[in-house]
């Protein structure tokens, strides 16, 4: 074979090591019999084959020396990786960009892009995961969950910190479309990942800590779904006593333990408000207010304080500080973002709105909303819901039937996975009340 030949078929390699080894392997007209030798039995390298086992650098240079090729290339660092090396790091700095400027689409868009030309294992997995969580920016929760389930094919090859970050996302994403019983599972599965770590002498601690507090609070969250509560209440108060530990360990101004606090505070007091607990909830809800947002960042600064309103319209969880005191924060910090946040604020607006019996001025927040263009499938459904009753009692009969005909036709459209039957009931019962209201008006 030439020099040529022999870097053309390197790089066209497949992706996965023992993919690799067995294709140079059979390409050769070896047996693993053949292959083996000091040091490397024929079960060892049928369980490197086969993705049971990671080789050592000393096992890759010794195999690479016998099947002939570069110890680079056999590893998944040679000609071919390289290859797309400059343009997977191009691809990256776009996705960068993209992301500073708000403009998540055209994130995902790229790492799209990029992902059929990757052969590297931990880049692919990297690609999938940042496009999950664009996904997840865009309300897709569907597209997250079904990414996230693309990859785990990758878990045998990408180090165990990978796996705990993609099975916490997953667990939300299954918990969002109601597969309850998988979210539990996957949430399982990522707290012992995490937990892994804890002991890790070669991994930093404040990423240890962080993957173990958010994969407990995830996996509590799918407890509370299924109405374990108890269940839940030890995953949360799992996760606050790993954050009081991490304080105590860090005195002074931390921003992981800021982080840690909103985190597992912030799940705690939604447990405690699902089981009726409300004094104790509003407490654990001032905790995870104190954090400043020079510590925390913007974003969990901003969701921690929707989650209060969230509470309080919910279970009437008593808050330290007023909700439109609340959203107007939010709306003072995120006034020039067109994403989400800014889209629940409106949402928390109208429902604020609504209670308060100021039906205008819910109109119009719901209105706002549903401009925004972000709302994610169930958030769409129920802010059009609230236009439907508010339209019909202003006697706004052509935005009433306008509204009704887009929220029947989002659900005729929607992934029946993102839309449980409880929703669909509402729905439903909506229709048959504003129908009546229009017929006894007219």
């Amino acid at each position: 074979m030439t020099s040529a030949e022999r870097v053309n078929a390197e790089r066209d390699l497949p992706g996965t090591f023992g993919e690799r080894l067995r294709t140079l392997r059979t390409a050769r007209g070896l047996t693993q019999r053949d292959l083996a030798g000091e040091g490397l039995s024929s079960s060892y390298l049928s369980r490197l084959e086969s993705g049971q086992r990671t080789p050592t650098p000393k096992v890759v240079e010794q195999l690479a020396t016998r099947l002939g090729v570069s110890a680079d290339s056999f590893a998944g660092l040679g000609s071919g990786a390289r290859a797309t090396g400059g343009s997977f790091l191009a691809g990256c700095a776009r996705v960068v960009d993209h992301l500073l400027a708000g403009r998540i689409e055209s994130a995902l868009e790229v790492l799209d892009g990029m992902r059929g030309e990757l052969r590297d294992p931990e880049a692919k997995w990297l690609c999938e995961y940042a496009a999950a969580a664009c996904s997840g920016r865009l309300g897709r929760t569907k597209d997250v969950f079904e990414r996230l389930s693309e990859a785990e094919n990758l878990f045998r090859v990408v180090p165990t910190s990978a796996r705990a970050v993609a099975l916490t996302l997953q667990t939300a994403a299954a918990r969002e479309l109601g597969r309850t019983r998988e979210a539990i599972d996957l949430g399982l599965h990522a707290v012992a990942e995490a937990d892994a770590l804890g002991s890790a002498t070669d991994f930093p601690g404040e990423h240890a800590v962080l993957l173990r507090v958010r994969a407990r609070t995830t996996l509590a969250a799918a407890y509370n779904a299924v109405g374990r509560f108890a269940d839940a209440l030890e995953a949360s108060q799992q996760a606050t006593a790993l954050t009081a530990e991490w304080v105590v360990q860090r005195p002074g101004k931390d921003p992981v333990a800021d982080e840690l606090t909103v985190v597992s505070h912030w799940m705690l007091a939604v447990t405690l408000a699902r089981q009726g607990k409300l004094e104790a909830a509003g407490g654990e809800l001032g905790t995870a207010l104190v954090p400043p947002i020079e510590s925390i960042g913007t974003e969990l600064w901003c969701r921690v304080r929707l989650a209060v309103v969230s509470l309080f319209l919910e279970f009437g969880v008593p808050s330290s500080e007023a909700p439109d005191l609340l959203l107007n924060e939010v709306s003072e910090v995120r006034y020039a973002a067109k994403g989400q946040l800014e889209a629940q604020v409106f949402t928390l607006r109208a429902e604020l709105a609504l209670r308060a019996g100021n039906i205008k001025a819910a109109l119009d927040s719901a209105e706002a909303a549903l401009q925004s263009g972000v709302l994610g499938t169930v958030d769409r459904i129920r802010t059009l819901m609230t236009v439907v009753k508010v339209s019909t009692d202003l006697g706004l009969e052509e935005r009433r039937l306008s509204a009704l005909d887009e929220l029947l036709a989002h659900l005729d459209t929607a992934d029946p996975e993102e839309v449980r039957p409880a929703l669909l009931k509402e729905v439903a019962a909506l229709s048959v009340r504003t129908l009546r209201n229009h017929h006894g008006r007219s």
